[in-house]
């Protein structure tokens, strides 16, 4: 079985960290896998373990834009030159492009939702793009595509994306980095608050700090890690500065570590989205070991069990966040009793194989019936 891979970038990101970790378990299982993208900074992972990628110009986010079209004739040849059997799309502009592909090549295609779309835009209800099958990243995903876009509920496949839970689970929960720490420039014997993710108004990094701000007049020693970059970092940072926060939140870009590093410096970790798929960085979080603080929205619902294996608090909350937070920051029983539980259910339900096993049985059904 040969198969390409379409996606907008590689990214920092979750779609990204979808791509390279579909990619190499397919590669394991005896798949002849192939990444075709704009580029991005997880490219090299690719180059890493031996999964070739073509470039194509289609960094961009309109769906019929000029560099889909212009892109077009070279994904056509490079299709019927390699031979593939299915290509797997990702992205709205990678399933418009999958879609034409598909017109001139007879190359069947299915794609991945990785969230939430309003379902009312005109060029979804008449170039929906869907393809063979549509898998959904979480029962939440899976129940927008029925329900609001009206998807034969044969057509769509509910896959929780999976991650290397035993890299995360490997490092010691116990023991801090405190050279990272103190190069970030947390002092020692501090409580830290921490959360990772592109920084995007979807992820509530906003309601966090707020969160944050009133939890510190009750625990001063307590500070703010935010892992990530994006569009709203100036913003946050003036947000914190005007909070009189500036020594108490820190920034830190994470290329140059890795995430169980900063991991083990957080004592609790907050995912304040307002919209989630699914919450790989949760995820992450779970199989490190720590407490976490998440939304109670989408996907993250479906990880957490309030009170058993994390914290749930409304969306756009920041008392409630705060409080959950300070909950936790003063019971130590409970941070341990339900990060343990975190973890189990992470080792049980999160591994990256399952995932790619399942996508593979769908891609199976799709070419059965194609005959």
């Amino acid at each position: 079985m040969k198969i390409l891979l379409l996606t907008t970038h590689l990214d920092i990101g979750g779609i990204a960290v979808y791509i390279i970790n579909l990619a190499h378990c397919l590669k394991q299982e005896g798949v002849d896998v192939v990444v075709a993208s704009g580029g991005g900074e997880l490219e090299n992972k690719l180059a890493e373990d031996g999964i070739r990628h073509v470039r194509l110009d289609i960094r961009t986010k309109s769906e019929f834009g000029i560099s889909v079209w212009r892109s077009l004739p070279r994904l056509n040849r490079h299709v019927l030159e390699e031979g593939y059997d299915l290509v797997h799309a990702q992205t709205r502009v990678a399933q418009v492009l999958a879609c034409l592909s598909r017109k001139f090549t007879g190359v069947p295609y299915v794609s991945t939702c990785h969230g939430f779309f309003r379902s009312g835009r005109l060029g979804r209800r008449l170039f929906p793009c869907w393809g063979s099958n549509v898998i959904a990243i979480s029962e939440s995903v899976r129940k927008h595509l029925t329900e609001d876009f009206r998807l034969s509920p044969g057509k769509v496949t509910m896959i929780y994306n999976g991650i290397d839970v035993d890299r995360y689970s490997r490092f010691r929960t116990d023991k801090r980095d405190e050279d990272l720490a103190r190069e970030i420039g947390i002092e020692k014997d501090v409580f830290v608050v921490g959360t990772v993710g592109r920084l995007s108004p979807v992820k509530g990094h906003n309601f966090l700090i707020e969160a944050f701000s009133g939890a510190l007049s009750r625990h001063p020693t307590m500070r703010l890690l935010i892992v990530g970059e994006g569009s709203e970092k100036k913003a946050l940072g003036e947000q914190a500065r005007l909070s009189g926060l500036e020594d108490k939140v820190f920034f830190t870009s994470g290329k140059d570590k890795t995430l169980e590093s900063f991991f083990s410096i957080m004592d609790v970790f907050c995912l304040a989205s307002v919209s989630e798929g699914l919450g790989f960085s949760l995820m992450e979080a779970m199989a490190s070991g720590r407490p976490c603080v998440a939304s109670d929205i989408g996907g993250l619902s479906e990880l957490i069990e309030n009170g058993e294996n994390g914290l749930l608090v409304p969306s756009g909350d920041p008392e409630a966040l705060g409080k959950a937070i300070l909950r936790l920051a003063g019971d130590e029983d409970l941070r341990k009793r339900i990060a343990k539980k975190a973890r189990e259910k992470a080792l049980r339900d999160f591994p990256v194989r399952y995932s790619a096993l399942s996508t593979m049985e769908v891609y199976k059904k799709v070419l059965r019936d194609k005959g």
